[in-house]
């Protein structure tokens, strides 16, 4: 088990019921879990999770890798919201 997964499991989370993972630096994003792209501008993009969208605003943004449930996107990102449903 994985750090982050010892983690979630800790904190009573099922990291297998929809929960994503997302990774945050000066000028990235990583995010795990990611079922689809449901939009993509150089200002947002929105990605499908599991169960709802995970929606990131910025600058300039790449979404630079997308497979195998993974996604980076890269630009100068301003936040993400995630949107449950």
């Amino acid at each position: 088990m994985d750090f982050v997964n010892s983690v979630l499991f800790r904190l009573g989370v099922d990291a297998g019921a929809g929960a994503y993972k997302a990774v945050i630096a000066e000028s990235y994003g990583y995010f795990e879990n990611i079922k689809g792209i449901k939009s993509y501008s150089e200002e947002e993009i929105v990605l499908f999770l599991k169960k709802g969208e995970l929606s990131v605003r910025g600058e300039k943004l790449i979404l630079k890798k997308f497979g195998l449930g993974d996604a980076v996107i890269v630009g100068k990102i301003d936040g993400f919201e995630v949107k449950r449903g």
